[in-house]
């Protein structure tokens, strides 16, 4: 039996944006455009899960000023009925279902299944995921943001067409998980992610 969680479900098809004031600097606000960097998700290289058959995609990393890790979003492919995600102690998660049959997730008291277009969050380290053990074949995607707990978490929601790209001051990624979302220099196609960020790491490509 699932109990409920904190979950926010979203009128689709709204894009999945993620907004980090943290991550300003001041050379951001000079009025100088920001360059854009369009990820595609097909393009990064897959790591194992720390258990079970699946596989984790970087899709950023954000860092302070001493390196160290803020923050990190990364696409999540489940291919067994299990699953763990192992992060270090005082992290927590927000999850996005993406794409596949839906997941189960486990962590602490929160027991709740995962359905696409709405997001999760848990403080606790560990999750434990797990798919339906009658769709075997296949793969089931979540979207998963893990950030450090003592800090305020970036913004992650949905949010309506018209304020999907706001203040270039800010370090924001557009994600395209349904459908292409268009924008002033183009579209972002889907499965694809647009990212504005001064203090980052870049994903590994294949």
């Amino acid at each position: 039996m699932y109990a409920a969680a904190a979950a926010h479900p979203a009128a689709a098809p709204a894009p999945l944006v993620l907004v980090d004031v943290g991550s300003r600097t001041p050379d951001r606000h000079d009025g100088r455009d920001v360059p854009l960097r369009l990820i595609q998700f097909a393009d990064l290289v897959r790591q194992p899960l720390d258990r079970g058959r699946g596989s984790i995609r970087d899709i950023w990393t954000s860092v302070d000023t001493h390196g160290r890790v803020r923050w990190q979003l990364r696409l999540v492919e489940l291919r067994d009925a299990t699953g763990t995600i192992a992060a270090h102690d005082g992290m927590g998660h927000s999850i996005v279902g993406f794409a596949g049959p839906q997941v189960g997730v486990h962590s602490g008291a929160v027991e709740r299944v995962l359905h696409r277009d709405e997001v999760l969050t848990v403080r606790s380290p560990t999750l434990l995921l797990s798919r339906p053990p009658l769709r075997a074949s296949g793969a089931s995607a979540i979207i998963l943001l893990s950030f450090t707990a003592d800090e305020d978490p970036p913004a992650f929601s949905f949010r309506p067409r018209d304020d999907v790209f706001g203040a270039a001051h800010d370090l924001r990624i557009v994600l395209a998980l349904r459908e292409p979302i268009p924008f002033a220099g183009g579209e972002v196609p889907r499965g694809a992610a647009l990212v504005s960020a001064p203090l980052a790491v870049p994903p590994r490509y294949r």
